[in-house]
C-alpha cells in the first residue's frame, strides 16, 4: 500500500507541474526558451513554498476542503463521494459568479464545463499547509476517508480529523450552491489560514510575508519594501532570486534580439523594428548592470547553488553548466561586441530545443510573435501577492 500512495502522490505532483509548464508556455514573456526552469523553480519554492503559477486567490484553500466535506454524506462508495465532489467543484465556478468578483475565478471562461478542477490546482498548498491531515495525502486519498465514513454527525466529524486539518472552519449550511458567497475571507477565516500558511512556510520569505502585509503594487519580490525587510536566509534567497532573474534577463534580451536579427534578414515584417527595440533593451540592461556591479561581483554562488540544491529537484549537469557560464559572461557583456555571448546562447538553445530551436527552424522564426521569454524572472510573486492581499484583507476585517 505505502507504494501505491507513493505513486499517486508523484502522479499528481507531476500533473500540476505539468500544468504550470503548460501555463508558463501559454504566456510569451515566461517562456523557460533557453532553460533555466529548473533554477527558476528551485528558487520559487525556496521564496514561496507550496504555490505555483496556477494560483489565484487565497480562499480557495478552504472553498477547496468544503468541496470534500459537504460531499461526504452522499454516497457510500468511493465513485459516489468522487462524483459528488465533482460537482460541488462545479457548481462552486457558478455559486462564486453570482458573488460578483469573477477575478481569479478558475472556470470563469469554461463554466461548469473546467477539464482541470481547482483541486487539482491547489493540491500542493493544501499539502504544504498542513489543510489536509497528511503531506502525502492525494485526492483519491482524502475520498476514501470520506468513503469509509457512516453518515451519521459524529462519525462525520471523524472522518474530518482523518481527511483535513481538524480546526478546518465548517463550511457555510447550503454550500456550495446556496452559499459560497465571494473571495472575500471573513476575519476568522483569515486568521486559520494565515495559522495553515504561517506553519507551512516558516523560515521562508512567504512566511515573513504572511505575517507583514507586502505592496500589492510591487512589481518584483525584490522591490516590495516589506520584503526587503526580511532577515537571514529568507534574505538571502530573495538577494539570489534578484541577481539570478537580472542575469537570466540578459540571456532572454540577447536571444530576442539574435531572433530579430534574423527575422528582418529574412524580410518578416509583421513585428515592427524588433532589432532596435531589443537592441535599446539590452543596453538598459548593461546600464543596470553597472549599478548592480558590486552586488554581483561579491555573489556568493557557492551559497546560490547550495539553496537551489536543497530544492526539490535537481538542476541537469548541462543547465548548471549553461548558468555558471551565463553569470561569468554576463558581468563583462558589452553590447558593443556580443559574439561571445551570441556563441553561448546558439548553442544553448539548440542544445535545449533541438528541432524547435527558432534560430534554426525557418518556419518557428516566421511565426515569432516578438517575445520568446523576453520578460523578467518574478519566481511568482505576481501570484504569490494576490494570495497575500486575499489574506491580509481578511485579516483586517471588522466582520467575524
Amino acid at each position: 500500500m505505502p507504494s501505491l500512495v507513493a505513486w499517486l502522490d508523484a502522479s499528481s505532483e507531476d500533473q500540476r507541474r505539468m500544468r504550470e509548464i503548460v501555463n508558463l508556455f501559454s504566456e510569451r514573456d515566461s517562456r523557460d526558451e533557453l532553460g533555466f526552469g529548473q533554477v527558476r523553480d528551485a528558487l520559487s519554492d525556496s521564496l514561496f513554498p507550496g504555490t505555483s503559477t496556477l494560483l489565484t486567490r487565497a480562499r480557495y484553500m478552504l472553498l477547496i476542503p468544503w468541496c470534500f466535506t459537504a460531499a461526504q454524506s452522499t454516497g457510500r462508495s468511493a465513485d459516489d463521494i468522487s462524483a459528488a465532489v465533482a460537482a460541488n467543484e462545479r457548481n462552486l465556478i457558478l455559486a462564486l459568479r453570482k458573488g460578483g468578483d469573477e477575478r481569479g475565478l478558475l472556470g470563469r471562461v469554461a463554466g461548469a464545463n473546467l477539464k482541470t478542477l481547482p483541486s487539482s490546482v491547489y493540491w500542493a498548498a493544501l499539502r504544504k499547509y498542513g489543510i489536509l491531515s497528511s503531506p502525502a495525502m492525494d485526492r483519491q486519498d482524502a475520498i476514501a476517508f470520506d468513503a469509509a465514513s457512516s453518515v451519521s454527525d459524529a462519525e462525520i466529524d471523524n472522518d474530518r480529523i482523518g481527511a483535513w486539518s481538524p480546526t478546518l472552519p465548517l463550511a457555510p449550511r447550503g454550500f456550495p450552491s446556496e452559499s459560497a458567497g465571494n473571495f472575500d475571507l471573513s476575519r476568522s477565516e483569515a486568521n486559520w489560514l494565515r495559522d495553515r500558511m504561517a506553519e507551512g512556510s516558516e523560515g521562508t520569505l512567504l512566511g515573513h510575508l504572511v505575517e507583514y502585509r507586502p505592496e500589492a503594487a510591487s512589481a518584483a519580490p525584490w522591490d516590495d519594501p516589506t520584503s526587503l525587510e526580511a532577515t537571514g536566509a529568507p534574505q538571502q534567497v530573495l538577494q539570489h532570486a534578484k541577481l539570478f532573474s537580472f542575469a537570466a534577463h540578459g540571456a532572454a534580451l540577447l536571444y530576442n534580439l539574435m531572433l530579430a536579427e534574423q527575422y528582418e534578414s529574412a524580410g518578416y515584417n509583421q513585428i515592427v523594428a524588433p532589432v532596435d527595440r531589443y537592441s535599446d533593451r539590452l543596453r538598459e540592461w548593461q546600464q543596470e548592470r553597472d549599478l548592480l556591479a558590486d552586488e554581483l561581483s561579491s555573489w556568493d554562488r557557492t551559497d546560490f547553488w547550495t539553496n537551489i540544491d536543497a530544492g526539490s529537484g535537481s538542476v541537469a549537469p548541462r543547465s548548471r553548466m549553461f548558468v555558471n557560464d551565463w553569470l561569468d559572461a554576463s558581468l563583462v557583456l558589452d553590447t558593443h561586441d556580443l559574439s561571445g555571448g551570441r556563441d553561448m546562447i546558439r548553442s544553448r538553445e539548440r542544445q535545449h530545443k533541438g528541432a524547435q530551436s527558432r534560430l534554426t527552424n525557418q518556419k518557428l522564426l516566421q511565426s515569432w510573435q516578438g517575445a520568446s521569454g523576453a520578460g523578467r524572472l518574478a519566481f511568482r510573486w505576481p501570484q504569490v501577492n494576490q494570495i497575500l492581499t486575499d489574506l491580509h484583507d481578511g485579516l483586517e476585517r471588522t466582520d467575524a
